[in-house]
This record gives C-alpha cells, sequence and structure tokens, in this order.
C-alpha cells in the first residue's frame, strides 16, 4: 500500500504556490501547481485543503490571464469550470477560506468589467480580513481595493488603501510587480484629482521597475498610464506618442486591453485632426474588440464613430450611455460626456454641448453620492 503524504505537508506547498502566484511568477507556480496536483491523489483526506486548492487554482487562473490572456471563449470555459467546482462546496467555506472566495472572485468580477458586483465580492472579503495574518495578503487586499476605487473615482478612498499597500511592499523587494502597480493607481488618482504632475513622477518610477523585471506587458501598461496623464494635461500629441507605444507592445503580447489602447490612441488622433490616422486606428481597434465580443469598447468605438465619423449619430450616442447606466459605469459616463460636450462646443452645436454637460453633472453627481459603490 502506497504511503500517504500528510496534508501538513500538501497545504505547505500551496502556500508556496500563493506566493509565487502573487509575485507573478508563472515558472515557480506552474511548477508547484502541478507537485500539488500529483501529490493531491496520494494525500491523507481532508476537505478543506482540498478547497483551499480549488481556490488557488481558480486564483492561478486570474494571475495567467493577465500576464497571458487566451482567447475569450477559452477563459470563460475555463472560469466557469473552475467557479463551478468551487461553488458546489461554497457552504463548506469558513474563516480563511470565506476570505479567499470572496476576495478572488471580486477579483474576477472586476476583470469582466462588472465592477458594483466585484466590489460587493471585496466587501464581504473585508469583513472576513480578521483572519488575515500574513501582511503581504493584507496589502494584496488593499492593492485591489485601491485598484477598484480608482476605477470609480472614489480618489480619497483609492488613494488611502493604495499608501496602505505600497508601504507594504516597498519593505519586500521581491514585491516589484505589485509596486508598479501601486505606482499606477496613485498617478490614476492625481489624475483625477486634477494633479497630473504629481502623476507623472509615479508612472517615471514604474517604468524604471518594469524594465528593471523585464517586464514587458508593465512597461506597455506604464506608456499607457503616461498617455493618459499627458490627455488630461490636454497635450494630445505627447497623449499618442505614449498610446501608440502601448498598442505597439500590447499587440507583441497580446494583451486583452489592446481596444482600450486603439481607443484612446484612436481619440488622440481625432482631437489632433490627424484624421487619416485616426480612422485608421478607429478601424483596428473596433474590429478587435468585435472579435472579442467585448460590449463595453464595441460600444465605446460606436461613441466615436457617432461623433467623429458619422457626426449625426445621436442615436448611437444614447445606447452607448444607457449601456454604461445599466452597469453603473459612471466614470465611463463622466468622460465620454465631456469629450462629447467639448467636441460639440467647438463645432457649435450649442444645444447638443449643454445637453452632455448636463450629463456630465448629472454622473459626477452620482459619483459624489458613491452610494451605489457600497452595495454588499
Amino acid at each position: 500500500m502506497a504511503v500517504k503524504i500528510p496534508s501538513a505537508s500538501v497545504g505547505v506547498k500551496i502556500n508556496d504556490w500563493y506566493n509565487a502566484i502573487r509575485k507573478f511568477n508563472v515558472t515557480d507556480a506552474e511548477m508547484l501547481k502541478a507537485e500539488i496536483e500529483r501529490d493531491i491523489f496520494r494525500m491523507e483526506e481532508d476537505q478543506d485543503l482540498l478547497l483551499y486548492y480549488a481556490l488557488m487554482e481558480f486564483r492561478h487562473r486570474i494571475m495567467l490571464d493577465y500576464i497571458r490572456p487566451l482567447e475569450e471563449e477559452k477563459v470563460s470555459s475555463e472560469f466557469s469550470e473552475i467557479l463551478k467546482d468551487i461553488e458546489d462546496k461554497q457552504g463548506k467555506l469558513t474563516g480563511l477560506l470565506d476570505y479567499y472566495f470572496n476576495f478572488f472572485r471580486g477579483m474576477y468580477e472586476y476583470n469582466n468589467h462588472d465592477y458594483i458586483k466585484a466590489i460587493s465580492f471585496y466587501r464581504r472579503a473585508e469583513k472576513k480580513l480578521l483572519h488575515v495574518e500574513d501582511e503581504i495578503e493584507r496589502a494584496e487586499f488593499h492593492f485591489k481595493m485601491a485598484e477598484i476605487f480608482y476605477h470609480m473615482k472614489q480618489s480619497h478612498v483609492s488613494m488611502n488603501y493604495a499608501l496602505q499597500a505600497i508601504e507594504t511592499y516597498q519593505a519586500h523587494e521581491t514585491y516589484k510587480v505589485r509596486r508598479i502597480q501601486c505606482e499606477f493607481v496613485i498617478a490614476g488618482n492625481y489624475d483625477d484629482l486634477e494633479s497630473s504632475e504629481k502623476a507623472l513622477p509615479h508612472l517615471e518610477n514604474a517604468l524604471k521597475l518594469a524594465r528593471e523585471e523585464g517586464q514587458r506587458i508593465l512597461e506597455g501598461h506604464t506608456f499607457y498610464n503616461l498617455g493618459n496623464c499627458y490627455y488630461k494635461m490636454r497635450k494630445a500629441d505627447q497623449a499618442a506618442e505614449y498610446f501608440h507605444k502601448a498598442v505597439v507592445i500590447y499587440k507583441e503580447e497580446t494583451s486583452d486591453i489592446l481596444p482600450k489602447a486603439c481607443f484612446s490612441l484612436a481619440l488622440a488622433y481625432f482631437k489632433l485632426k490627424q484624421n487619416e490616422q485616426a480612422h485608421d486606428m478607429f478601424n483596428e481597434g473596433f474590429r478587435i474588440a468585435q472579435q472579442s465580443n467585448d460590449p463595453i469598447y464595441i460600444s465605446k468605438f460606436h461613441f466615436l464613430q457617432a461623433i467623429y465619423i458619422n457626426e449625426d449619430g445621436m442615436d448611437s450616442l444614447s445606447e452607448t450611455f444607457q449601456l454604461m447606466e445599466s452597469r453603473k459605469m459612471y466614470p465611463d459616463i463622466e468622460d465620454l460626456a465631456l469629450e462629447a460636450a467639448e467636441y460639440y462646443n467647438e463645432i457649435g452645436r450649442l444645444s447638443d454641448s449643454v445637453y452632455f454637460y448636463q450629463i456630465v453633472f448629472n454622473a459626477r453627481k452620482q459619483i459624489k453620492k458613491g452610494d451605489w459603490s457600497y452595495e454588499v
């Protein structure tokens, strides 16, 4: 009879696996995952540990999708299979395992652009944070809260979480990837607080760290964020330069946020009245968004088409804002409505401009109220 492996020794390996995941160390994470899968067949029966394994498999898939995204259909299939296995056992989750389930599910919903669901799961995880003793894990949670509240333009809330996270990561040399991501969030919050000049040093530091780590995709993210920063400063020419660098890298890395970069670059070209480049980038980005079946960016490209190409697409604009309203994407509504209002003001369609400024005002009112972002 084969000797059973103690479940405690497998648990130690799962902890090591999670550490590799958090550091985005794909090679070590894949190696440990393979070892653990072999060990589980020879392990003493332990239902809690099997749940822990299933949760880490889910988290592993989220890491891989960030580093090297798969085709949309394959991603959906893999995630749904893992999620079904976990949810079938959800009633047995307690304490730390319940924290992990809600935290990882929040990450999954965030990646799917369902930000209200993501916040809901993160808030449930926060109630279980007392079970988390590891300071790096607490920093992970603080970073994810900073990330989503930045997206929802709750800038002061986001900055508070980001500063807590980066303080911990700076004390640990092996967590440079998270330090870079914290720099992105801090810079983005400065942009939203209309202090973009304070954002630039954080992005320059992020670029330095990304190059030190050889993280090409993070270099691309830094270029994108630099483009966004210069765009907020109304320097569309410099913004276009950095958006273009991001597009080049996202193509090389087959990043799933390529449609986002194409949209931003097309918008910058339209602002600069470089219409040939703008149309080329619009066509390329729209095609990619359709191929990846990304409803948000399909809708955003319809927005560009309605304003800069058709110039009479008010119905299409209404559809874009209705989709975003249905998902409570008020920050996106604010940004796009402001683009429309300024454009129509520039070409003398003042009644249309006033209409979109009213949408901007209403979106800002919702963002300021903030109640929708705390649903649990």
